[in-house]
């Protein structure tokens, strides 16, 4: 084959084109764990809105079934029927065809087992339902669950040896579980329950942000960054205070320590001088010379 003809690219390889993939259709569908199926719930409900906002009509109302206008009978109203099949258009198709798209996407998330549970459902409704009622139980026990999640938020305060991150989690964890069960706080009320669950310590403060800051416009993480500030301003003014409290310390230690062995010196070459002088006088009466010394020393 001449060199021309390698370079030479057939015709029909340039028509080939791949195909296209939305972008969405690579992420990865977030997968199920039974206890933690209310973030699962969101996630899966912004992953199936993201990749076809009609992914969301296919669990909540079902498959689409095509209609159209009943034929005029008289003075009949005209109605929506059921279309027959070799009436649908290619737009009625695409449409029935996304509920097994949705269909295939809640059984990707699955495990085997959770997946087997529901192998019977025939529509993506079918499978959302019965994992919600699999997962979070029936009617009356998503009620109860509200019930005892709405007792714990009037009751919120902090724990003891809880740091203000600690429990700004906590509180926003609740908040998040109280909105799944269909519960939600204004946000001026939910930002003044954080602030008076907090220990007496952060009383100033958070009443310097209620006297300064409009809480039904102000985000509970503007809050929190603005106590985390203090906190952090409190603790660096802790650490110069300490750092300084030491290095005095340190200083009024060293001095008496350096007295107390130069007198110690002193004292030890008097008493060697006296016991020289009494070697060297020795003939000289022990009480007289004991008294000498002590004189000596004194005037010294």
């Amino acid at each position: 084959m001449s060199e021309e003809n390698q370079n030479q690219v057939p015709p029909a390889a340039e028509q080939v084109k791949p195909n296209s993939v939305s972008r969405y259709e690579t992420i990865r569908v977030p997968i199920l764990r039974p206890i933690e199926y209310p973030i699962w719930k969101v996630k899966m409900t912004m992953f199936l809105e993201a990749t076809d906002p009609e992914y969301l009509d296919r669990i909540n109302n079902g498959p689409h079934k095509p209609t159209k206008l009943s034929p005029a009978v008289g003075d009949k109203e005209q109605t929506l029927i059921p279309k027959e099949k070799k009436d649908y258009t290619p737009e009625d198709i695409s449409s029935i065809a996304k509920d097994a798209k949705v269909r295939h996407l809640l059984h990707s998330a699955l495990d085997n087992v959770m997946s087997n549970r529901v192998i019977g459902c025939k529509t993506a409704k079918e499978i959302w339902d019965a994992l919600e009622v699999r997962c979070q139980g029936t009617t009356a026990i998503k009620k109860n669950r509200k019930t005892i999640l709405t007792q714990e938020y009037e009751h919120f305060d902090s724990r003891s040896n809880e740091t203000l991150t600690e429990t700004y989690d906590r509180f926003c964890k609740l908040l998040n579980d109280l909105s799944l069960v269909d519960k939600e706080y204004n946000l001026e009320e939910s930002n003044l329950k954080f602030l008076l669950s907090l220990p007496e310590k952060w009383d100033l403060k958070t009443t310097s942000i209620r006297d300064n800051y409009d809480l039904e416009d102000t985000d509970l993480d503007e809050i929190y960054g603005l106590l985390k500030t203090h906190e952090l301003e409190i603790d660096q003014r802790n650490r110069r205070s300490s750092k300084k409290t030491k290095s005095v310390a340190l200083k009024v230690e060293e001095k008496p320590i350096e007295k107390k062995e130069s007198s110690k010196k002193k004292a030890k070459g008097k008493a060697l001088v006296i016991k020289s002088e009494i070697d060297a006088n020795g003939g000289i009466d022990g009480e007289d010379l004991q008294e000498d010394g002590i004189q000596e020393l004194q005037e010294r």
